[in-house]
């Protein structure tokens, strides 16, 4: 199928019609490339689900994070503050692993696991709008960090405002790039649901987050758990579903991490070499060290654990 016809089965025109003609042109305008499914850029696992988007808007530095192993993470857009900070501690440790994390952009959950994963490593935003639309207004800060560390992707054509069936629809979506879902906090009728309704019928791996039995935004992953959901609480908890035998073997990408190569270093000299204030160091340090990938030697300079 040329992309003239895909465009025309999309926007409910003619093939050479200057509507289709158009859409071409403003995506190249604004960089954004179109994937069909015969693209071998198209992601093999949505291509599979029973109802695959004919076309991909997709934007962004990292296209091809498409094409790599990837964990979707969702929740309640009225996150807790418990829920945003496991949502973070779980996207930055599988972050760290290598592994993509999906999510669709929203308030909440959403934002936090986009945020914490591009500061890591890459990150796919699924939305629910014309990939030329910023929605909500607030986030553009996110979504540019998504198109810096990742990419944007959307199915519906430029221009195509939010309503009530393009977010439910966008969840198969996330439900099909990824191998596994996680849902941190959801209501007992949560949009994030669907996500991993979906993502059952495709499949897919499911997991949920444990919260309060009084919180009214732990309903939805108490009842996942209940339905035989696995119950997370670490990025190991996921992975050893897929036969990663530890978080902690895999060593991200870190100029600390790069300069401890050559051997133990104080946190002194790690800051005179890379020019950071010794409170940055310091904190890296920390989290590398909770991380299990450094440890103090007995000159209490700090050290691979290889």
């Amino acid at each position: 199928m040329k992309l003239e016809e895909a465009l025309s089965k999309i926007l409910n025109r003619p093939p050479d019609s200057k509507d289709v003609r158009n859409e071409i042109k403003r995506c190249e305008a604004l960089g954004i490339e179109l994937i069909m499914m015969e693209d071998e850029r198209y992601p093999s696992s949505l291509a599979q689900i029973k109802d695959p988007p004919l076309l991909l808007y997709a934007r962004g530095k990292r296209i091809d994070a498409l094409g790599k192993f990837s964990i979707a993470i969702v929740g309640s857009r009225m996150a807790t503050s418990y829920g945003r900070n496991v949502a973070a501690k779980l996207s930055a440790e599988l972050s760290r692993s290598g592994v993509v994390i999906v999510s669709g952009l929203a308030h909440g959950i959403d934002s936090v696991a986009h945020e914490e994963a591009s500061k890591y490593g890459l990150t796919i935003g699924v939305l629910g709008t014309g990939i030329d639309i910023v929605y909500p207004k607030s986030k553009d800060i996110v979504f540019q960090k998504v198109m810096e560390n990742g990419c944007l992707v959307s199915e519906f054509p430029l221009g195509t405002m939010p309503t009530k069936w393009t977010f439910p629809k966008r969840n198969r979506i996330i439900a099909g790039l990824s191998m596994g879902i996680i849902v941190v906090e959801a209501s007992a009728k949560s949009g994030s649901l669907i996500t991993a309704r979906l993502g059952l019928e495709e499949g897919r791996e499911i997991f949920a987050v444990p919260g309060s039995i009084f919180s009214p935004t732990s309903e939805g992953t108490i009842n996942l758990i209940k339905n035989g959901a696995k119950c997370v609480t670490s990025a190991e908890d996921v992975l050893e579903e897929f036969g990663y035998v530890s978080v902690k073997s895999f060593i991200p990408e870190d100029p600390i991490l790069d300069l401890l190569k050559s051997g133990p270093k104080s946190p002194e000299e790690i800051s005179f070499s890379l020019g950071l204030t010794i409170n940055e160091v310091n904190s890296k340090l920390t989290t590398l060290e909770i991380d299990g990938i450094v440890s103090k030697d007995f000159t209490d300079r700090f050290k691979l654990n290889l």
